[in-house]
């Protein structure tokens, strides 16, 4: 793995581990933000592994689509969520609005399965 890549995975991992810190403590919008935060730079890890680099959100979710999801590589369901999240940290983090723990622990929970499959693919 290259070391841009290895970094972005231990910072994603990273988030995903506060994330989990974060829904423990009942604090349900700040852990959906970091969750999805630790998903983006998870795809940014796997995507670096081929030398591909978007420049927004959106363009990281978008090639990370095509070079793996419609490859055949990774769990479309599971991307498709992760890019679902997209729309809930926003509403976290611009419109501050009020999350249930029980969404939380499941973004948590999505967040850790996503870098688990993304540790499949660089390995």
């Amino acid at each position: 793995m290259s070391p841009r890549s290895a970094e972005l995975l231990t910072r994603a991992r990273e988030g995903a581990a506060s994330a989990r810190t974060l829904v423990d403590a009942g604090h349900a919008a700040a852990a959906i933000s970091t969750a999805y935060y630790a998903m983006l730079y998870a795809a940014r890890a796997a995507l670096s592994e081929r030398d591909r680099t978007a420049r927004s959100h959106a363009g990281t979710w978008a090639l990370f689509r095509e070079e793996f999801v419609l490859r055949g590589e990774f769990d479309e369901n599971l991307a498709q969520a992760a890019q679902r999240a997209q729309a809930r940290r926003e509403a976290s983090d611009y419109a501050a609005e009020r999350f249930e723990m029980a969404e939380a622990q499941e973004l948590v929970a999505t967040a850790e399965r996503f870098i688990g499959a993304v540790e499949g693919l660089t390995a």
